[in-house]
């Protein structure tokens, strides 16, 4: 028998020298070359294997910091085919359940990390580490060591018993904090509290884990959010001296951070309506301001952008991202509405430079041997990105259209096309796909050699029967509402931009396509499956029954929320989606007679333009001050109006749509009617000057 004394420091030497057993990205160490790479990988495999075996049953005679040594040198190295790693972990658990006030802060938190890293997940074990951290001191934990546990956490999935605890949107008296009633919550707020009292001794990375953490369990905390962005680039009229700068965060760091901000804002959905109360649902753009201010959360973008693309920085440009940092950044950046230019078109440039060995389907076989390979979720995430941003570049879908028909295909298939639902499915999930045609269709570009099989993707053959297949095929429930709702924009878009594709929906769509629908036939009254005359959900907003009122003084005949139906565009404008009357088009203000309309567009639909704009980093007000209102129960923010807005990519594309149809549509912003200060005689010139009339 070797001893204990032996077996742990063998297995950290192996986990810090050599290469993984099975390729862990989870650590930076460089391990010793080899000439006999696979000799040695099964050589340690088999070491490993007889190291487990001889552990697990005197696991009781291991001291704290041997049981973390070993944990972690199996997680270190990959090695989870063992016979005996299933056993030797939920002994080293065991023993941890058993032990643990013997276990120091660091023997606590890097076992957890290794649990973590390996996916096992025992409860018990998970909430008896984080009670560790309430029961002692906090303030004895080390920065690497707080964020290891929490890290730990957020990776297993175990679920905080109060998420909205610390969230300022639920009101006071409904937040739930009952120190001692749940470990995970009480380990959240301990690393909270330390990361805000002592953020100087965090690095980078420990950091960007707590923060990444909390949005991935779900947690809303947005003070340990404000306070962390005040620290990292300080706020209007702060001293560079006085603020740390992103210039020590890795790539992957980077983008940790641009999603963590980004989840939070998009966190507040989650909160049960019985805690919302009147308060009501606010915007993701709207939510993160009134969380950290919009002052604020414009420059921490703006700083994170210029840091990507610094010319001088050489070890975080854009070049040095994985294709999953790329992604997690730009969908960050598209969730809560901001465009940085510069980031935006480096990443342009980037994904061209990686694209360009699949420039053919014909080239593209021996280069996906040879590059490093997007995934599904971040070729999706990144073009929807560019789309909801209106962000342009010469054919940026183009480029990824031959890897995603390779990826998509039979290799050893003799047909054309190689691909179908089967082989498609292994590789997107349905909602993936239709987020990219939706993006097609916005930055009007229809790639010939994608299209169909996008399409194919999401409708198969466009028959009955395949209805079943392609949720058999997907694990799904059918498509999402806000897929069918995107795939009638998109047809629409397409018979008047690309017709010469041949796309259609099915005749009966969305009947039975839409998610949840039930299988049996259901009369065509009621349009079968649960689906209503309706795709849209209206709400009158009082800026736009304001507009309203003014242009009923000026005598502009108008109906407000007019709807188009899928009907309307056969019978009025000749184009044929589908059988079922479906109304999914909606203009604010219209005049129907002379097909002018007026779109009144709120915050929702603008994006906010970073690059060397002062007036987008920051707000007119005191940067501290959260500029927010509660009227009549409802929570609100006043948002900043200034030149660097520029309306996002849905309403570009409903625009483009409606003019096609040969609507004549005006775009009223908000910020230029609240200029005019609520003033009748500037309301109506305005309305006057926006549709080009004279004031007599």
């Amino acid at each position: 028998h070797i001893s204990s004394i032996s077996i742990s420091p063998a297995a950290v030497g192996f986990g810090c020298s050599l290469d993984s057993v099975s390729f862990n990205t989870n650590n930076d160490y460089d391990p010793i070359q080899s000439d006999v790479s696979l000799e040695d990988r099964l050589l340690v495999s088999r070491t490993l294997d007889a190291v487990a075996k001889n552990a697990v049953s005197r696991l009781n005679r291991f001291t704290p910091q041997e049981l973390n040594n070993l944990a972690w040198g199996f997680a270190r190295l990959g090695h989870h085919t063992s016979n005996h790693f299933d056993e030797l972990f939920e002994g080293i658990g065991n023993e941890l359940l058993l032990r643990h006030r013997q276990f120091a802060p660091q023997d606590i938190c890097t076992t957890m990390w290794s649990f973590a890293n390996v996916e096992y997940f025992n409860a018990e074990v998970y909430h008896a580490a984080a009670a560790e951290i309430s029961r002692r001191d906090a303030r004895c934990f080390k920065p690497q060591e707080i964020s290891n546990l929490v890290w730990a956490l957020a990776t297993s999935g175990i679920s905080p018993k109060y998420p909205h605890a610390f969230d300022t949107l639920v009101p006071e008296s409904k937040r739930k904090i009952s120190p001692g009633n749940d470990s995970i919550t009480d380990c959240f707020a301990a690393a909270c509290a330390e990361l805000m009292r002592r953020p100087n001794e965090f690095k980078e990375q420990e950091l960007k884990d707590i923060l990444w953490s909390l949005s991935k369990a779900g947690i809303r905390h947005p003070k340990v959010f404000r306070k962390t962005a005040e620290y990292l680039v300080g706020c209007e009229g702060s001293s560079s001296e006085n603020v740390r700068g992103l210039s020590g965060f890795s790539p992957q760091g980077l983008g940790n951070l641009a999603w963590s901000y980004a989840k939070q804002g998009q966190l507040a959905d989650s909160a049960p309506e019985s805690l919302i109360e009147s308060t009501g649902r606010l915007g993701v753009y709207q939510t993160i301001c009134f969380d950290i201010s919009e002052s604020l959360i414009n420059r921490l973008f703006a700083c994170l952008g210029d840091e990507i693309i610094d010319e001088e920085n050489k070890e975080n440009g854009v070049g040095k991202f994985k294709p999953q940092d790329i992604s997690n950044t730009c969908w960050a950046f598209a969730t809560l509405g901001m465009l940085h230019k510069g980031f935006f078109e480096s990443v342009s440039n980037e994904v061209r430079r990686r694209m360009s060995p699949f420039k053919s389907h014909s080239s593209a076989q021996g280069a996906v041997r040879s590059t490093v390979r997007f995934k599904s979720q971040e070729i999706s995430n990144l073009v929807w990105s560019f789309a909801t941003l209106n962000f342009k570049t010469d054919g940026l879908i183009k480029v990824f259209a031959p890897y995603v028909v390779l990826m998509c295909s039979d290799r050893n298939s003799t047909t054309e096309p190689a691909y179908n639902v089967e082989t498609i499915s292994k590789y997107f999930k349905r909602q993936e796909v239709a987020n990219i045609v939706w993006s097609c269709a916005v930055l009007n570009d229809y790639p010939e050699e994608l299209m169909p099989l996008l399409y194919t993707a999401l409708l198969g053959n466009g028959e009955r029967k395949d209805i079943t297949e392609l949720k058999e095929a997907y694990e799904d429930d059918g498509l999402q509402k806000q897929a069918v709702m995107a795939l009638l924009y998109v047809q629409t878009a397409l018979e008047i931009e690309a017709p010469y594709l041949g796309l259609s929906l099915p005749n009966n769509f969305p009947s039975g396509w839409l998610e949840n629908a039930e299988e049996s036939e259901t009369s065509e009254s009621t349009l079968g499956d649960g689906v209503t005359a309706s795709m849209l959900s209206l709400t009158t907003s009082r800026l736009q029954r304001d507009v309203s009122q003014a242009l009923n003084r000026i005598g502009f005949n108008h109906e407000q929320e007019y709807l188009i139906s899928t009907h309307d565009l056969k019978e009025i404008y000749g184009i044929s989606l589908c059988s079922e009357s479906l109304e999914f088009l909606s203009i604010d203000i219209a005049n129907a007679n002379e097909r002018i309309g007026i779109e009144v567009d709120g915050p929702s639909h603008f994006i906010n333009v970073l690059d060397n704009s002062e007036d987008a980093i920051c707000a007119s007000e005191d940067p501290g001050r959260r500029d927010s209102n509660r009227k009549g129960g409802k929570l609100g923010w006043h948002f900043s109006g200034n030149n660097n807005k520029q309306v996002n990519g849905p309403t570009v594309l409903k625009h483009r749509i409606l003019s096609h149809l040969g609507w004549q549509i005006f775009h009223m912003p908000y910020f230029e009617w609240r200029s005019l200060s609520g003033g009748k005689k500037n309301e109506e010139e305005y309305c006057m000057d926006l549709l080009g009339k004279d004031s007599d």
